[in-house]
């Protein structure tokens, strides 16, 4: 029997993948554990520079998750959605 991992495995591993791919372009990163709350947040030189939320293959965002994007923007926040597939960045939109 193969042992398939689990969504919440596969999701753990794209956000590690994530936050590897801004650390080689300089960034700070923290992984975010919040429902709700984009997966990574992305700093330089300490301040905030945007947040992430990861998503694999066509997982959507939810309304709820779309809902708190909105909200972090109107308070000055950028927030990126980035689609993981077998382990390949796809896809990097602000939303």
């Amino acid at each position: 029997m193969v042992n398939e991992k689990s969504p919440e495995q596969r999701g753990r591993e794209n956000e590690i993948l994530v936050a590897e791919y801004y650390r080689k372009q300089g960034y700070d990163v923290l992984n975010v554990n919040e429902k709700g709350f984009p997966d990574l947040i992305v700093l330089k030189d300490g301040k905030i520079e945007f947040l992430v939320e990861v998503k694999g293959g066509s997982h959507p965002v939810h309304t709820f998750q779309k809902e708190l994007h909105e909200q972090l923007r109107r308070m000055g926040l950028k927030v990126k959605v980035v689609r993981v597939i077998n382990g390949k960045i796809v896809e990097e939109t602000t939303s």
